[in-house]
């Protein structure tokens, strides 16, 4: 049987959101500055690390990132209560 959501409560799901996407944000940052500084070291000039290397990685890490998501959300839910909805 589908529900339908009819409500979410704004700050419960900004919570979990700011906080997951915080957590998020750091891991992702550790990386790109890590994979940045390795085009160089092996002669590449940086645009083609632009433009072939960074589609590839945000492809990656967008599947990674979502998994991720969603099971910090769950941890993070456990924390904070979770997102309340109101359904129909």
């Amino acid at each position: 049987m589908q529900q339908v959501i009819k409500r979410i409560g704004i700050l419960s799901a900004a919570k979990v959101s700011g906080f997951t996407a915080a957590i998020i944000g750091l891991v992702l940052g550790v990386i790109f500055a890590f994979v940045g500084a390795l085009g160089p070291l092996f002669g590449l000039p940086g645009w083609l690390v632009d433009l072939i290397g960074w589609p590839i990685l945000y492809g990656v890490f967008g599947f990674i990132g979502g998994a991720l998501y969603a099971a910090l959300y769950n941890l993070v839910a456990g924390l904070v209560g979770g997102i309340k909805v109101e359904l129909e």
